[in-house]
């Protein structure tokens, strides 16, 4: 070190810091030797507090203001130090800014699928991510814990850390509030609701608060998935047999395109789609018997139309090949038999 150097460090200290990116959790001040001068002044922002360790333990904390170093604001510091000559000597130790803001839009993911008991699946698999805000609210707890004990110094480890409890604590509430996995989607509040509750007591040990919580999406397997589109067609068929028609020629092409081929084999699809719902509409047809009237379809014992209450006549069979005649018709339909 020079001379000129050396003068520079004799001058009494103006310390601040001031985090133009808003990123920084914790910054250290940097002093050669980590000497800071007696009288210094130490300008702490309102969202800030200042720390000082001592040979690795915590001393004193600065709250918000501007503060002048000296035996009268840093007594627990001063014994520590054990300064002689009237506390003249530099301060030797280390000094911390704590940014107590909230630090929004944290990422969290779970990093395996989580298996879970469900009541039509039975074994599931899950995966889950979304994003959480946090602050510091007690700098005290929080330095002890988080940057004593799980040695985390810098702002990303510190957010890993931090959500790696969100996955521990997502884990323990979806297996507890026992929802069916296709219900995840409508009670994702009711999710993020029970987790905050859980992990506050967490927090709290650790000088923080959780807020804001929030599941962006939970995923099932592939194989999961189409298992309840599945589902969903077979429900529409039963309601409405051309639009389940629609849905399967709809999924027909998107399946297709897929394929080496690409839409070449798509008009199989759709014939054997056609000729199924011909089928179905053929075999209910021949159950009925239509009304010459308005065309209505009855039930087979049914002697008057349920619709015009026409009387209807009772239904023959062909006398060649024994096949079902329907009312009104002079030729029968299989083997073209006159009636």
């Amino acid at each position: 070190m020079g001379l000129t150097d050396f003068v520079k460090n004799q001058f009494i200290d103006v310390i601040e810091f001031e985090d133009q990116g808003n990123k920084l959790l914790v910054y250290k001040y940097e002093r050669p030797d980590n000497e800071i001068k007696q009288n210094a002044k130490v300008i702490v922002r309102e969202s800030q507090a200042a720390i000082f360790l001592k040979n690795g333990k915590l001393a004193d904390i600065l709250p918000a203001g501007t503060h002048t170093l000296n035996t009268n604001n840093l007594p627990i510091l001063s014994t520590l130090g054990a300064f002689a000559y009237g506390f003249n000597s530099p301060i030797k130790s280390d000094l911390y800014f704590v940014s107590l803001r909230q630090f929004v839009g944290n990422k969290w993911l779970t990093p395996k699928p989580i298996i879970l008991k469900d009541r039509e699946f039975n074994l599931v698999r899950v995966s889950a991510f979304g994003s959480f805000a946090f602050r510091v609210v007690d700098a005290e707890k929080f330095m002890k814990e988080v940057f004593g004990t799980q040695q985390k110094v810098l702002t990303y480890p510190i957010i890993q850390y931090l959500a790696s409890i969100i996955n521990e604590t997502f884990a323990v509430t979806i297996a507890q509030c026992n929802v069916p996995v296709i219900e995840f989607a409508v009670k994702y509040k009711e999710i993020s609701a029970q987790m905050s509750d859980s992990m506050q007591l967490t927090a709290n040990s650790l000088g923080l608060e959780f807020s804001n919580i929030i599941i962006e999406n939970i995923s099932l397997p592939e194989e999961v998935e189409k298992y309840i589109d599945e589902q969903s067609g077979i429900g529409m068929a039963s309601k409405n047999m051309q639009t389940f028609m629609q849905y399967q020629s709809a999924r027909a092409m998107r399946d297709a395109a897929q394929q080496e081929g690409g839409l070449a084999g798509l008009g199989v699809g759709f014939g054997l789609g056609t000729n199924m719902a011909n089928t179905i509409k053929e075999t209910i047809e021949k159950v009925k018997i239509k009304c010459p009237s308005c065309g209505a379809l009855n039930d087979d014992n049914a002697k008057f139309c349920s619709e015009c209450g026409m009387k209807l006549s009772s239904s023959t069979h062909c006398t060649n090949c024994g096949a079902k005649i329907e009312p009104g018709k002079k030729f029968c339909g299989e083997c073209g038999l006159k009636i």
